[in-house]
């Protein structure tokens, strides 16, 4: 048995409001890992589930991650989980679900970024509740709009990190973040969609950081409690419009 809480929790923040469709839920010794990206590859990102999920070791290819989400949803409390290589089987005491399951051979393995290569960072600061409230608010005001940018720039107290929703031709919401900043660097641009997904996905962080790396990604890594963690990577967009 194992909390259909669980599940949904792994699954929202991989699928990050159906950016994400195709994966494979790769179980080693008793322990999930997810690695996906995006269609356009400027997200790439993990999630590691270090428990007992009640499937056995292998691949298993999930092809339409939005319609496994509408069936999990008619499930209620603590749930049965298995599965054969053709069915991810889950039941509770009023419905039993026949998944199909894909070839994880026709999945195409993800994209991935090595960790040694985002030693460095320009700025970090550690993820905070206020962070996640001003982000999210600025860009829900702000909605129709794709982009936001990132810059230090000279403050009262110092050299400070500001989040800008928006840009220099549109409207424009700015906050600043408390940060250890390393390393001066003028905006850069990242798609603001998908950064509030992130976000949202993973309100119920426990601890993390966000570095910008001088590449041009963010590296969001978090832990959410309960054996569960994710990683994700930005890439910066290629015009700031």
């Amino acid at each position: 048995m194992v909390s259909k809480k669980v599940i949904s929790d792994i699954i929202s923040k991989y699928s990050l409001g159906n950016n994400i469709e195709k994966v494979k839920w790769v179980i080693t010794d008793k322990e999930l890992l997810i690695n996906f990206n995006n269609d356009s590859k400027n997200l790439i990102g993990y999630v590691e589930y270090r428990n007992d999920l009640g499937l056995k070791s292998g691949d298993y290819g999930i092809f339409d991650t939005s319609k496994l989400i509408k069936c999990l949803n008619i499930l209620d409390g603590d749930i049965l989980v298995d599965a054969t290589k053709s069915k991810l089987n889950m039941a509770d005491t009023n419905y039993d679900i026949k998944f199909n399951l894909a070839d994880p051979a026709v999945i195409k393995d993800p994209i991935t970024i090595k960790e040694e290569s985002l030693n460095n960072s320009d700025a970090s600061f550690e993820m905070n509740d206020e962070f996640i409230t001003r982000f999210v608010k600025s860009k829900d005001a702000l909605s129709e709009l794709e982009t936001f940018t990132i810059e230090t720039r000279e403050g009262f107290t110092g050299e400070e990190l500001v989040f800008t929703v928006g840009t220099n031709i549109t409207n424009t919401i700015e906050f600043t973040v408390e940060a250890t900043i390393n390393e001066s660097f003028g905006a850069i641009p990242f798609d603001s969609n998908l950064m509030k997904e992130i976000l949202k996905a993973n309100k119920d962080y426990h601890s993390g950081e966000i570095r910008i790396n001088p590449k041009g990604i963010i590296d969001v890594h978090l832990h959410c409690g309960n054996d569960l963690y994710t990683g994700y990577y930005l890439v910066r967009k290629q015009e700031n419009n």
